[in-house]
């Protein structure tokens, strides 16, 4: 399986991954063989890159840290939960929030992580604009969960509950005029301003509106929050922001740059990464930010890049003890001639050679 531009995508490629609408639902499935028609669509939608089947990458595993049937579930919910919540209004005294549904979808997302094993974040999760807020509040959850079950100090209900809070940690958007939620470019001062309310918001909609616990309403409230305390709705800093709220802002904030929205292109993980360690110490806490990066594959699987050697090499698996030396196929020379017979090298042994970039 390869990554590859959608500009450099011909008719006749078949996806390597499937692809699901805002609603969870497929709408072209691994396998497919893409024509000119679903190529341009997938631009309109707002997609730049899609995983597909290559000659030469066939044994390069491409794998999500939760199930398809899992996510797509998950975002189907979320969706219909937004929905739901909208349509009660604000001035509604209780929102129509399904709990059991949430929590079901939750309890999923747990045990998918639990029951994996020692796992990496190790592809790049492709959104369309669509798609964009469902697919987010999914992300985060899967990756404040991962991150929390690798932390190994949560039980199991502590686990679910964490999970229900990130995936219900911007509802409050719900109540904030769609045509803002939805513009395709970015936020004026004044519509930034109503933006930001959308956390007062959530925490009224998920503590007294639909009576969830205390903590899992904290974090729709808090995950705008700095460490320094430059954040808000409340400037809160240090301790007095709560755990949950200090992971789920690293998984807010990496979930976004990494994902294509209409004013900009996504950033590969390693960047995504790297800008969250600028932060260190200010808009994050530093253990909590460790915590949360040593999860993450910097050189997703599928992935092309560049040695330092001038060769291109395509990236067949990630550690979770080296993250960020991974085990390489170069397959072509620094003049770019393709090589003859690819071979590999395990930059986690071959520590002389690095990666200079990724191509997308």
């Amino acid at each position: 399986m390869k990554l590859i531009s959608l500009d450099s995508l011909e008719p006749g490629k078949q996806l390597g991954r499937p692809i699901y609408n805002e609603k969870g639902t497929l709408l072209l499935g691994a396998g497919v063989a893409v024509s000119a028609r679903y190529i341009r669509r997938l631009r309109e939608m707002g997609y730049t890159s899609v995983y597909v089947h290559e000659k030469g990458y066939e044994d390069i595993e491409v794998t999500d840290v939760i199930s398809d049937k899992t996510r797509m579930e998950a975002v189907s919910t979320i969706s219909e939960t937004f929905d739901s919540v909208r349509g009660s209004g604000p001035r509604s005294e209780k929102v129509a929030l399904d709990r059991s549904k949430v929590s079901g979808v939750a309890d999923k997302i747990v045990d998918d992580l639990v029951g994996s094993g020692d796992q990496i974040m190790d592809l790049i999760d492709l959104k369309s604009f669509d798609n964009y807020t469902f697919m987010h509040s999914v992300n985060v959850s899967v990756l404040t969960v991962l991150t929390a079950v690798n932390v190994g100090k949560f039980t199991s209900l502590e686990l679910r509950d964490i999970a229900m809070a990130a995936l219900l940690l911007d509802i409050g958007k719900a109540h904030i005029p769609i045509e803002i939620v939805q513009k395709k470019g970015r936020l004026n001062p004044d519509e930034f301003a109503r933006m930001k309310k959308h956390t007062a918001i959530g925490y009224e909609i998920l503590l007294h509106k639909s009576s969830m616990k205390p903590l899992i309403a904290s974090v729709a409230l808090q995950h705008h929050e700095y460490y320094n305390g430059s954040g808000y709705p409340n400037a809160l800093a240090g301790d007095k922001i709560h755990a949950w709220s200090r992971y789920t802002a690293l998984a807010d904030v990496y979930d976004s740059l990494t994902s294509d929205r209409s004013y900009k292109r996504r950033l590969p993980p390693l960047v995504g990464l790297e800008y969250l360690k600028l932060g260190q110490g200010t808009h994050f806490d530093p253990t909590c930010l460790d915590q949360f990066v040593s999860n993450i594959a910097p050189y997703p699987a599928a992935s092309t890049v560049l040695l330092s050697t001038g060769e291109t090499a395509v990236v067949v698996a990630n550690s979770t003890q080296k993250t960020d030396r991974p085990l390489v196929r170069v397959l072509t020379t620094p003049e770019g001639k393709e090589i003859e017979k690819p071979y590999e090298i395990d930059l986690a042994k071959e520590m002389e050679i690095t990666i200079q970039s990724v191509q997308v």
